[in-house]
């Protein structure tokens, strides 16, 4: 390449699709609550292929523009209305590769200080609540749904047990594309075997109020899934 000249990249299939839709959201052609149409028809609509069509997709529902829903659909998320204008969300898909990537980033920065605080100052309720919330994931017997809503409960209970309401606040703005981020966890790694597992150790961490220990279990539970999870929606374009 000469110098002073500047390459310019050809914007990826799943990138036009992002931008289409975010833009027909923000036009007010699909409102918060609206149903999408039928993925054969986006696929005509875009002339897109249905790999592309679902990575894109897939992305917005992680970061909550979008809500999936087997046996519903796709709903643009009612959560979205007038927060859509939002800096914090509205530039979450710009990106969105690198959006995920940050977001991912975020969640391990707050909830990283929010553990470490609630290893010092839980109080025995503040334990005992978080030791419930961790019950609830291990019946065997557990559905997706419930699974989802116990993975919920136990960080909500941590962030409430930081006696941090200006950081839990910030988990509670985030709690839409948290709740995306476990349905596409459930959705793509089946079991919640290992999240337990990852759970146990903060819980373990947290009981021995040992705060070095529950950061650094928080960041490698939170970082381990985010990694599979971003290769794992990226993986579904080559499929």
């Amino acid at each position: 390449m000469k110098q002073g000249t500047m390459r310019i990249e050809r914007k990826r299939v799943t990138d036009q699709i992002i931008d289409r839709l975010v833009s027909m959201i923000a036009d007010g052609k699909f409102k918060p609550g609206d149903k999408l149409p039928p993925e054969p028809r986006l696929m005509e609509q875009f002339g897109v292929g249905r790999s592309s069509l679902r990575e894109a997709v897939g992305a917005l529902s992680l970061t909550g523009m979008l809500t999936v829903r087997p046996g519903y659909g796709t709903h643009v998320s009612a959560a979205w209305g007038e927060s859509a204008t939002q800096p914090l969300r509205w530039g979450m898909f710009m990106g969105w590769r690198e959006k995920i990537h940050e977001f991912i980033e975020a969640r391990v920065a707050i909830e990283e200080a929010l553990v470490g605080m609630a290893a010092e100052r839980a109080t025995e309720a503040d334990m005992a609540e978080i030791k419930r919330c961790h019950e609830l994931l291990k019946s065997s017997k557990v559905t997706k749904r419930q699974a989802i809503h116990a993975d919920l409960v136990f960080h909500a209970a941590i962030a409430k047990a930081s006696h941090n309401s200006v950081l839990a606040r910030f988990i509670e703005e985030l709690r839409q594309p948290i709740k995306n981020w476990m349905e596409q966890k459930a959705s793509l790694f089946g079991g919640y075997d290992k999240v337990f597992e990852q759970h146990e150790t903060v819980l373990e961490a947290i009981l021995a109020r040992d705060p070095p220990r529950a950061r650094r279990a928080m960041r490698e539970h939170l970082e381990a899934v985010g990694e599979r999870l971003t290769a794992a929606l990226i993986e579904r374009r080559a499929r």
